[in-house]
């Protein structure tokens, strides 16, 4: 008898104990994506408020600042667009100096680099491509009647002289597409693509094939090997900014054909230069000089042309759909007005610590290291965020603009694989950032029940892996727009 009482005691137990969860997980949905099982070592931000009343819908240690990641890149767009207006374009400028007699100029070539980190990029439809710029030079030099030009091809880069990249990015980045610098004269995204041919034997060295574009004289050191069937792209480019030469290591997938990964141009203004020279002399216009990279402005020039950027708002939307860090620190370049400042990154950073600190930011939470969220030390809180988005929503006309610029998860840009699975009537336009064993998402939410919601999920150094972490994600969203 007594032992079968101390079973169903147990069975009663164990009902209840599974009601309690049941209850506890309705009312608490950060608790399955707080489990030991993934967060025993690791520490979370998360902060959720219905923007309409100000209630506080959720909050975990919503006052710890942790790694940003990419949704930095929310900071600076958001600052951007309000100081310079959706509307801004970047004018780069292309003309020459001298004199023009009997088919020849005596004078220079020169183009004049606006900051614009759009040149040439494949993000945009009718964009100027070297293609597209050398002809437009060549026609208008034909109807000039210059046929040879007894000068260098001069590009002007003071707009944005000195520092490339940001003081905080790591090495192993900085030759990789997504450690691309920012120049006063950018092009191609400031990036190239290295193609492999592959081999089926696992531990055996590959061989480079090409680049697209062409970056000779550049040279590329290849270390790289086939790895084991399903591993993917593991494959680092080692450079850095004025590099003339790379190390490639790591390992590519076996197969049987070509597989490509993309590296980051190390000195774009005077590959920019040495294309334009090439492209000239092919449409029958003979340079006589060289390329020229010049820090300092260049006097007198006679405008040819001018190429003008896809409109800030533009820009500013690529930047967050798909996480463009040279887009970033573009922009954050933007925000500085000194043009003798030692550092325009030093400059910029400055500038948007100010402006968020105007918008009601605690600056003992938030701490910029650059625009895009790439280096490590960039840390806040979630609070520091939904405090952001709260700012950006009470303003109608700096929503309006920003609200464009995010992806709707499980649709667009880098969160379209999220959410897939569910079809109520929520919504979630958001911006997400990965680094390593990180996670952060923050956004606006719109609820089943019609609540405008802001939130934001910092998660780090987790011990489970991504897909899991993102999985436990997808569901306290769900969650909440359900609730």
């Amino acid at each position: 008898m007594g032992g079968l009482m101390n079973k169903v005691l147990i069975l009663i137990c164990s009902i209840l104990c599974t009601a309690f969860s049941w209850l506890w997980g309705q009312h608490n949905p950060g608790g399955e994506l707080l489990a030991e099982d993934c967060m025993e070592g690791g520490s979370a931000s998360i902060m959720v408020v219905d923007l309409e009343s100000g209630e506080e819908v959720y909050a975990f240690d919503a006052f710890r600042a942790l790694p940003t990641a990419s949704i930095q890149k929310f900071l600076t767009t958001a600052a951007v667009l309000q100081t310079k207006g959706p509307d801004f374009q970047y004018e780069t400028i292309v003309g020459y100096t001298g004199h023009i007699a009997q088919g020849r100029l005596d004078g220079n070539i020169v183009v004049v680099g606006s900051g614009d980190p759009t040149l040439g990029s494949g993000y945009f439809e009718d964009g100027w491509d070297m293609d597209k710029l050398a002809d437009t030079l060549s026609a208008y030099l034909e109807a000039l009647g210059v046929q040879q030009i007894r000068g260098n091809v001069v590009i002007d880069v003071s707009i944005s002289p000195g520092q490339h990249v940001p003081g905080g990015w790591p090495w192993a980045d900085l030759g990789n597409y997504y450690g691309a610098g920012h120049w006063g004269l950018n092009i191609h995204d400031n990036e190239y693509r290295l193609f492999f041919q592959q081999n089926q034997i696992q531990g055996q060295p590959t061989r480079i094939l090409r680049t697209l574009p062409d970056v000779s004289p550049f040279v590329i050191h290849n270390e790289v090997r086939t790895g084991p069937a399903g591993s993917g792209d593991q494959a680092y480019i080692y450079a850095a900014p004025y590099s003339t030469s790379a190390t490639v290591r790591g390992t590519i997938p076996p197969g049987s054909g070509s597989f490509s990964i993309r590296g980051s141009l190390t000195n774009p203004p005077q590959f920019f230069g040495e294309r334009l020279k090439i492209l000239l002399e092919e449409s029958g216009v003979t340079v006589s000089g060289g390329i020229e990279v010049t820090p300092d402005p260049v006097s007198s020039v006679q405008i040819l042309f001018t190429i003008s950027s896809p409109p800030l708002l533009e820009i500013a939307r690529v930047t967050n759909y798909r996480s463009v860090n040279l887009y970033a620190e573009a922009l954050l370049k933007l925000l500085c007005e000194d043009r003798n400042t030692a550092s325009q990154y030093g400059c910029g950073l400055d500038r948007l610590e100010e402006f968020w600190t105007q918008n009601g930011l605690d600056d003992d939470q938030i701490f910029y290291r650059d625009g895009s969220g790439l280096s490590p030390r960039n840390t806040a809180s979630s609070a520091s965020f939904v405090r952001a988005l709260q700012a950006v929503f009470d303003d109608s006309d700096w929503f309006i603009s920003l609200f464009a610029t995010l992806p709707e998860m499980g649709k667009d840009g880098t969160l379209q694989y999220m959410l897939r699975g569910y079809h109520g009537t929520g919504r979630i336009h958001a911006k997400s950032g990965y680094i390593g064993r990180q996670r952060s998402y923050m956004g606006y939410m719109s609820t089943e029940k019609g609540r405008t919601l802001a939130f934001c999920v910092m998660l780090d150094n987790y011990n489970c892996s991504s897909t899991r972490m993102r999985q436990r994600i997808e569901r306290f969203l769900i969650a909440l727009m359900k609730e």
